[in-house]
């Protein structure tokens, strides 16, 4: 396996500080995440409403003391519209390319840094007013978002890259030529081949060669170990976002261990 170029630009992470909540949303639970810890808590036994229980689970973990708070949605995929096509009077059309949007369900909005792609989600109404009911002052946004962000900064030299974030079930896949996202998808997974199918597909249907594009994963857990391992066999050009030691303390329930001190 070869390292990374003197290139390609480590991503720059942004880690929560002492003053700042990132609250992460999944479909099956949430994550309160400070700067010193990060807590899975299933929604069946902690649902997000105004109540006493949910008061008493923010009060517990100091969630109420932080300045900084920002909400992260997973439970929702999302849809990217270039922004020199978008139209904000299609807003529900676009998203409907991926979900059907429910009843009690609202269409929210992000760009990207470099003001080229308009990201709409999903969020779950209830969920929305409740976080706004207990944080006056707080942002909300889908991790793609992210992800778009620093693939998008990492690359200024124009290498084609395949980045990959891999979750529990699921895994990103964004292919970046410079400063230019050229696919974006998400897959769900079970096994390496599963994983291997969906990265070969995307390659063929790219054109690419495997000595035409790097393929950099975000972090390096213990857990996803063997997918790397099964990359390997038929991939040369692998790195990681952070480089070195493996990352065994990667949250264990939390299903998408990138984000565990990400703000």
């Amino acid at each position: 396996m070869e390292t990374g170029p003197p290139y390609l630009m480590p991503l720059s992470k942004n880690t929560i500080q002492e003053n700042e909540l990132s609250i992460q949303i999944f479909k099956g639970g949430f994550s309160f995440c400070t700067k010193d810890k990060c807590k899975f808590y299933p929604l069946d036994f902690h649902p997000i409403e105004q109540s006493d229980a949910f008061a008493k689970l923010l009060e517990k973990d100091s969630c109420l003391e932080k300045e900084k708070i920002k909400a992260v949605f997973f439970n929702q995929p999302a849809t990217f519209v270039p922004k020199e096509l978008y139209n904000p009077n299609n807003k529900q059309t676009y998203l409907n390319y991926n979900i059907d949007l429910d009843k009690g369900l609202n269409i929210a909005e992000n760009q990207t840094q470099d003001e080229k792609i308009q990201i709409l989600f999903s969020i779950d109404d209830q969920i929305q007013k409740t976080l706004k009911f207990y944080f006056k002052d707080i942002s909300f946004s889908h991790y793609t978002q992210t992800l778009y962000d620093l693939s998008a900064s990492s690359n200024p030299l124009g290498e084609t890259v395949m980045n990959l974030h891999l979750q529990d079930d699921q895994f990103d896949l964004l292919v970046n030529k410079g400063e230019d996202l050229l696919f974006f998808n998400t897959y769900s997974y079970k096994n390496e081949n599963g994983f291997l199918y969906f990265i070969m597909a995307v390659a063929e249907e790219l054109s690419l060669s495997p000595e035409s594009f790097r393929i950099q994963f975000f972090g390096k857990y213990d857990r996803y170990k063997k997918y790397y391992t099964a990359l390997e066999s038929h991939h040369e050009k692998i790195s990681f976002t952070q480089e070195g030691e493996w990352l065994l303390f990667d949250g264990k329930e939390h299903p998408a261990p990138y984000f565990i001190n990400l703000f």
